[in-house]
Parts: structure tokens; sequence; C-alpha cells
């Protein structure tokens, strides 16, 4: 139902980079590249909010990603959502 943007923290692993959201909690996700992590940071943060959403819960206040970066070595950048995508594509296949 609405727009969001929350940082990530991208982190180099053995096999790729993982992805962690500190606003949002059990938020995680992966890729074997930095845009295929980056990809998938996209669809587990709209799944996340769309949840919460759902179950008419408070959305997680958004922390400033200046702060963020500088609490942590790791690449650290701002992932954009909009949860009415996910909403409507859910709905299109009647499980909405």
């Amino acid at each position: 139902m609405a727009k969001y943007a929350y940082p990530a923290i991208f982190k180099a692993e053995k096999s790729g980079y993982s992805v962690s959201f500190p606003d949002i909690s059990g938020c995680f996700t992966q890729g074997d590249t930095l845009e295929e992590a980056k990809d998938n940071s996209k669809d587990a943060l709209c799944l996340m909010l769309y949840d919460i959403e759902e179950k008419g819960e408070a959305i997680p206040e958004v922390s400033k990603l200046k702060e963020i970066q500088a609490k942590c070595k790791d690449i650290a950048c701002i992932i954009n959502c909009d949860t009415s995508e996910y909403r409507s594509h859910f709905k299109k296949l009647g499980l909405h």
C-alpha cells in the first residue's frame, strides 16, 4: 500500500553476498553476485513489509543510511520497494 526505502547491508561472503536489513527483524537474503543480491533484497524487503501491512502491525522506523554506514565496514545502501506492486501481483494470482 506504500512505497518504502530502507538501508540494507551487503556483506561479501566466500560464495557471494549476504544481505540484511537492520530495521526489519528477520529480513535476510543473499545472491551469488552483488547485482543478484540487490535484486533479491528488494523482493525480501517488499515481502516482509507486505506481511507487516497484512497483519496490521506498525511499520518499523527507518534508520539513516549515514548512521548504518558509520557502524559497519560492509556495503550499505538504500533499497526501495513498493508493496502495492506485490499486492497487485498476489491479487492477480488469487492469493490476496
